[in-house]
């Protein structure tokens, strides 16, 4: 009698420990899956970035290159509308919205000179094709005079330095000091206030240069796009899985039918 009321005390308990895990495992369950979701279509997403071009689109979300920390350039120049659309942001040359060169300081002036584009930094001209294809790069080393604050042409190229104004050759080879003879055309960026749909556009894109779909999946995937909490995160959704698991196998061992055993007959002789 004694047996058997603690083997009922203790079939009581079970069931209560039983009844007690099965919230936690079917919640932890959805949490994990979850996040087994998640990193599994990232995983997959990741995989194919090439077919799909997620390895070339770039984030156009504000709010997301905002949580990268991805900041608006400091400096955006639209030089012109029409028939091309020439503009700056920092260190950036944009040809009809689309990235053209990444130069190696800020930018002080583009234009247009026949069949070419033409751009310089402090220390560098670049030259460009129509479509915005980088076609040569002159420095200091190719004789091109240093300090360069703007870029003019009057018949000729002109520079102006913080030395003084040098003008170029036909073949824009050699570089000679010279004082104009008459008003040289600076190249400057249209007056702000008439092109502030452009500059937005221009600054969202600068943006979003910097950021990519591959990159974005490749931080979810790994936990960083959680920031610092991310391993974190990661480490209780590991944990989870682990209280899933026993808690699975006691309940699936509670609820396991249990054999019954054969009596044995024994036959009389």
């Amino acid at each position: 009698m004694i047996h058997k009321h603690h083997h009922h005390r203790k079939k009581s308990l079970k069931t209560k420990i039983t009844k007690q895990l099965r919230p936690w495992h079917r919640g932890l369950g959805i949490i994990s899956a979850l996040f087994i979701l998640l990193m599994a279509l990232s995983g997959i997403l990741i995989n194919h970035s090439n077919q799909l071009s997620i390895d070339t689109t770039h984030v156009e979300q504000s709010w997301l290159l905002d949580y990268y920390g991805i900041t608006p350039p400091a400096q955006i120049d639209i030089y012109q509308r029409s028939p091309l659309k020439l503009a700056s942001s920092d260190n950036l040359i944009w040809v009809d919205n689309r990235l053209a060169v990444e130069a190696d300081s800020s930018i002080m002036g583009v234009l247009s000179m026949g069949r070419m584009l033409l751009a310089v930094d402090s220390d560098n001209l670049y030259l460009l094709s129509k479509e915005g294809e980088l076609l040569e790069k002159q420095d200091a080393s190719t004789g091109l005079p240093r300090g360069i604050e703007a870029i003019g042409f009057d018949e000729q190229l002109w520079l102006k330095t913080d030395t003084g104004t040098f003008m170029a050759d036909d073949d824009l080879i050699e570089w000679n000091q010279s004082q104009p003879l008459a008003a040289i055309d600076w190249s400057e960026p249209l007056a702000a206030d008439s092109v502030i749909d452009e500059r937005e556009s221009i600054a969202l894109q600068a943006r979003s240069s910097h950021l990519t779909w591959e990159r974005v999946l490749l931080d979810i995937h790994s936990g960083r796009f959680f920031g610092s909490l991310g391993p974190w995160i990661m480490d209780l959704v590991a944990l989870a899985l682990i209280i899933m698991a026993i808690s699975g196998i006691y309940i699936w061992q509670q609820q396991k039918p249990k054999k019954r055993k054969r009596k044995v007959r024994v036959s009389k002789l």
